[in-house]
């Protein structure tokens, strides 16, 4: 990590390396510094805890347009940390969050994050949403400028809240849509 303050690298992918949360202070130090970093990918790995803020404060200054965090075993609790480091973040793009479990009562910081990113992709399939979810979806999706494509496919967001996200989609930029 320490080599890639210093490199020229646009993509990096550690994909599957049984990464923890003890290695995103890390990560953070690599990403934080470097200048030419556009794509970062760590799938499948195991980055949910309390040094996952670190990685999350590191993207706010950094350059990254593409953020890929599938499967991480990231839960609600992580939901305020993500939402700091979009938040904050003015070239990230895309953002794929699916297969992790990010239902629960910090969701809504998350979507609150929404509203004010620059993010035009959102990947949320696989993610347990419930219909509890879909107040604080639509509120991002409604207040949110940028985004054009959503995925929410494989979530359980039946019930009465879900006219509420169906209202707001059609108020919104969204081109692409998967439920």
């Amino acid at each position: 990590m320490a080599a890639l303050t210093t490199s020229r690298i646009e993509e990096l992918i550690l994909y599957s390396n049984h990464l923890t949360d003890s290695s995103c202070p890390h990560l953070a130090s690599g990403i934080r510094n470097n200048q030419t970093l556009r794509t970062l990918n760590l799938s499948k790995n195991n980055l949910e805890g309390p040094h996952f803020t670190d990685l999350m404060a590191a993207l706010t200054t950094s350059r990254i347009e593409e953020l890929q965090l599938p499967y991480n075993r990231l839960t609600d609790s992580s939901c305020p940390q993500l939402a700091s480091g979009i938040r904050n973040n003015q070239t990230l793009r895309t953002l794929n969050m699916c297969g992790n479990n990010l239902e629960g009562p910090h969701f809504r910081d998350l979507m609150a994050a929404l509203t004010t990113s620059r993010i035009e992709e959102l990947q949320l399939y696989s993610n347990y949403l419930a219909d509890s979810s879909c107040f604080h979806l639509a509120s991002g999706i409604r207040n949110n400028q940028t985004l054009r494509i959503l995925n929410l496919s494989n979530n359980s967001l039946e019930g009465p809240h879900f006219r509420d996200l169906m209202a707001a989609l059609t108020t919104s930029r969204i081109e692409e849509l998967q439920v």
